[in-house]
């Protein structure tokens, strides 16, 4: 018996030995096979280019904090009356190089990130954007076991809408920019006007993506600022007296991860067998659109690089602070996989704002961002920090992450100069300043040399040690702040939850099986149903909204699309046919892996998340459904992460008549099903419909 036990532990671990062996040789040739022509610039050339985008297409305030198109209009004037304000955009592809690696990016007018859009509550916002997508690139041919086109339908990478993240849309759903749910998309030569009202509800740090495929990974999305008309310093002055919250600038600051293949490779890999169940891993994270990339990991692992020979290429992005004015910080994890960690060497921070909510102050060391969470932070230099050039760190939280990608740049870094400005000219007509770009990028040198012959000595500042910690920050990886430690500043208490007087709860279980029905793939599923925006042979399905709109019933039942290959590819709740009702979302996360949980057309209130139980997702019916949660103080916001084998219980008023989506951030999840859609109100959309029965561009 004790040789035959052995024999099968050695059976065992050969087994894992070569599913080791097999992922690594497939690794390597992942890598080894990248195509590096034209990907090993000189900095000089690759910024040369992006210098000729932006001398056409963006012009920089004399002022400004930093360069780029996240830069914020220091002279914006939120006091003006509401106006309307008129946006025209035509997106493309180009080969970009955004750390150094040329691949091919999605712009809006030639620029990526996408512009900063900067309105206030009141505004109308009109958008115009036409899809120019006519290049040749195609996808390459996918693993023989992947099921990409089940979830990817051939040429979705050239259609795109735009998603509003963060806003409520409030009387205006076909404008929420959710393909499937509430829009159809652009195809190339297509050209449609978003227009929507911001509200007060609506103010805050939020950004515009796209809502169909991979195309977010791949750079279309841009962030948005939406102004309060009262000073939000005075509120905070008058409700936190004790804190300094005060600010005399405010700077846009996109974080997130970066991958060298487009998105539809990656998500091909993921949906294949090659990978079992691991979410495709990035090469690098950006702040601000940029970051250098480095060799050294790919030569001591023995993977070519995709740099080719070069030591170091790409560019740091730089911020530059006057020492006698404080800044606020907006925040955003634009990524599709990473948790972000945000810090500045040297520096503390006080949170004020999350996901548009103002909070009570919290000062942090370093704060965690889950993909499409958004923060606002005062930004404090220490006494005892002397340096006037420091690190700002954006660094992926790895330990998430389910293999280790042997090329991968875990931290971005971007430069904190307190030396005025960045270097720039000034255009003798406009008066308007022109970013500098730098003229090389020498390996492991101290400095920057810009066009002009200015330098910028790199920074030697060290991270804040891991022993440095806060009550607020969590102990484990790819978490939200601990509970209780974010409050909203002003009182808003969640509602009850009336069962018994026609309000709602719905339970939600969360997993990625791998099922023979479905190839032995991983596919992200809710309640046993994985959504997809398609219909039969890859057609786009007629949005929800419009069905809804147009349908004799408000039973869900009758809603679903006879153009669906299976009918488990919708998932939909309805809280009441005809009045707003107190609707309770318990999400049970039975995957190994935490998932960022994002809703759209609300706010909603975290009345709880819980750890790791791997029976129930923590929450158990039968001890936990008549809980009665404290309504005070709770966070409101619209992006929250349910821990792995964990869970959420959120809570919000269903008032706002639509179609709304909820699913998880992280794309290849969302990509592969894991999206459901909360319908309210569906006999006032029949008794008024806001869209044709047939979707129109």
């Amino acid at each position: 018996m004790a040789t035959k036990g052995k024999m099968r532990t050695a059976g065992y671990a050969l087994v894992f030995f070569l599913s080791s062996a097999l992922i690594s040789a497939y690794l390597w040739i992942l890598y080894a096979k990248v195509d590096i022509h034209g990907v090993v610039h000189t900095a000089w050339d690759a910024s040369a280019n992006a210098f000729r985008l932006g001398r056409n297409t963006h012009l920089v305030p004399a002022g400004a904090v930093t360069t780029g198109p996240n830069t914020m209009n220091p002279r914006y004037d939120p006091t003006e009356p509401p106006r309307e304000r008129f946006f025209d955009w035509t997106v493309e592809r180009a080969d970009l190089a955004p750390d150094g690696v040329t691949r091919l990016m999605y712009t809006i007018n030639g620029q990526f990130p996408g512009p900063i859009m900067q309105v206030t509550e009141g505004d109308t916002v009109v958008v115009k954007v036409r899809n120019h997508i006519f290049d040749n690139y195609t996808v390459p041919p996918a693993p023989m076991s992947s099921k990409l086109y089940d979830v990817h339908a051939k040429d979705t990478d050239r259609k795109f809408t735009i998603h509003w993240h963060g806003l409520s849309m409030r009387g205006m759903q076909v404008m929420d920019g959710a393909s499937a749910f509430t829009s159809c998309a652009l195809t190339p030569g297509d050209e449609y006007t978003y227009r929507f009202v911001v509200r007060p509800e609506d103010v805050g740090t939020h950004w515009y993506h796209s809502h169909v495929g991979t195309s977010r990974a791949d750079g279309l999305w841009g962030m948005l600022i939406v102004h309060a008309r009262e000073d939000e310093r005075k509120v905070l002055k008058e409700r936190a007296p004790t804190f300094d919250t005060h600010w005399d600038e405010e700077v846009a600051i996109s974080v997130g991860d970066h991958f060298h293949d487009m998105g539809p490779e990656s998500l091909a890999r993921y949906v294949s067998r090659w990978l079992q169940k691991a979410e495709p891993v990035p090469e690098n994270a950006l702040i601000n659109g940029k970051h250098v990339f480095s060799c050294e990991h790919s030569r001591l692992s023995g993977v070519p690089c995709p740099a080719g020979d070069a030591d170091e290429v790409g560019e740091y992005s730089s911020f530059h602070f006057r020492p006698d004015r404080a800044y606020r910080l907006r925040l955003v994890n634009v990524g599709s996989l990473a948790d972000i960690t945000f810090s500045v060497d040297g520096h503390t921070m006080t949170v004020i704002e999350a996901d548009g909510t103002l909070v009570e102050p919290l000062r942090v060391h370093r704060i965690p961002i889950a993909p499409g969470q958004r923060y606002s932070v005062i930004l404090h230099k220490e006494p005892t920090t002397k340096a006037d050039r420091m690190w700002m760190r954006a660094e992926m939280s790895h330990e998430c992450f389910q293999y280790t990608n042997p090329v991968m740049e875990l931290e971005s870094k971007a430069i904190v100069a307190y030396d005025g400005r960045p270097p720039a000219w000034e255009d003798d007509e406009t008066h308007q300043l022109f970013p500098l770009r730098l003229r090389s990028n020498r390996a492991k040198v101290s400095e920057y040399v810009y066009s002009n012959g200015a330098t910028l000595k790199l920074p030697d500042t060290k991270a804040w040690s891991p022993n440095v910690t806060d009550a607020a920050i969590p102990t484990e990886p790819c978490h939200d702040l601990e509970p209780d430690t974010l409050v909203p500043l002003i009182p808003d208490p969640a509602p009850e939850l009336r069962l018994d007087q026609g309000d709602k709860r719905e339970f939600i279980y969360v997993t990625v099986p791998i099922l023979e029905k479905y190839g032995i793939v991983p596919m992200g599923f809710m309640n046993g149903s994985t959504w997809r925006p398609y219909g039969q042979r890859g057609r786009d399905r007629q949005p929800l909204l419009h069905r809804i709109s147009h349908a004799n019933s408000t039973s869900v039942r009758d809603w679903y699309s006879t153009d669906v290959a299976d009918p488990m590819h919708e998932l939909i709740a309805s809280p009441h046919p005809s009045k707003p009702v107190v609707f309770e979302l318990v999400i049970n996360n039975q995957d190994d892996s935490p998932h960022p949980f994002h809703l759209h057309g609300h706010k909603f209130w975290v009345m709880q998340t819980g750890e790791i139980d791997p029976a129930y997702g923590g929450y158990d019916y039968y001890e936990d459904v008549g809980q009665v949660y404290p309504l005070d103080r709770r966070m409101k916001r619209d992006t929250v992460v349910v821990p792995m084998m964990g869970h959420a219980v959120i809570r919000w008023v269903a008032d706002n008549p639509g179609v709304w989506a909820f699913h998880c951030h992280m794309l290849v999840h969302l990509a592969s099903g894991m999206a459901m859609a909360i319908v309210e109100q569906p006999a006032l959309l029949q008794a008024n419909p806001p869209v044709p029965s047939v979707c129109k561009l």
